[in-house]
């Protein structure tokens, strides 16, 4: 399956719309109903969003494959332009006819991470294949694969795995297996304290 891909303003608003009254599914990707879609976006196959998410700036966002994001998740993928006399992008507009908006700095989210309710998501930051975000985290830095993190500013907790498996699990890439193959493989999916 391919990614659902939100590129054009057509596209967001036609999605926004529909977010208000119920869930969207396509592709093999969900996004929760009340969920608020203001910046481009591309969602991997198999990955799944929780109800209010909110994506908004003036970067992209990219969601890998298998994805598991909860409610209340925040996504900013740009910021304020701070140097300069005012913040406030109305005034901009009125006294000098446009917005200053900060440069767009994308958030790139890995295959197979899983992000806790509430969790935000600030500009620029990149997390890794494999890696959780503890619920109610701040994420202000990119965060390796398969690390735990989690607080205000979040800061990694502990490895999901030991390097060895880590690089084991990098190398079979199962995220880009089909169901099929997946379901051929599925003792490695029922196996625990890899």
């Amino acid at each position: 399956m391919t990614a659902v891909k939100f590129e054009t303003l057509f596209a967001i608003l036609a999605v926004d719309l529909l977010l208000r009254v119920t869930s969207f599914r396509y592709a093999g990707a969900v996004i929760g109903r009340g969920s608020w879609i203001k910046s481009r976006m591309e969602i991997g196959a198999g990955s799944g969003i929780g109800w209010n998410f909110c994506v908004r700036g003036s970067g992209r966002l990219v969601i890998g494959k298998h994805c598991a994001i909860g409610e209340n998740v925040r996504i900013i993928t740009s910021n304020h332009e701070y140097d300069c006399l005012a913040l406030n992008f109305r005034l901009q507009s009125k006294v000098i006819g446009r917005r200053l908006i900060g440069k767009r700095t994308d958030v790139t989210i890995g295959h197979d991470v899983w992000i806790g309710d509430q969790a935000i998501i600030l500009p620029g930051v990149s997390i890794g294949n494999g890696a959780i975000i503890g619920a109610g985290a701040v994420v202000t830095r990119p965060v390796e694969p398969f690390t735990i993190v989690a607080g205000n500013p979040a800061v990694p907790i502990r490895k999901r795995f030991s390097q060895k498996t880590i690089e084991e699990i990098a190398r079979l890439a199962w995220w880009d297996w089909s169901l099929r193959e997946m379901r051929e493989k599925k003792e490695l999916f029922e196996k625990r304290n890899l």
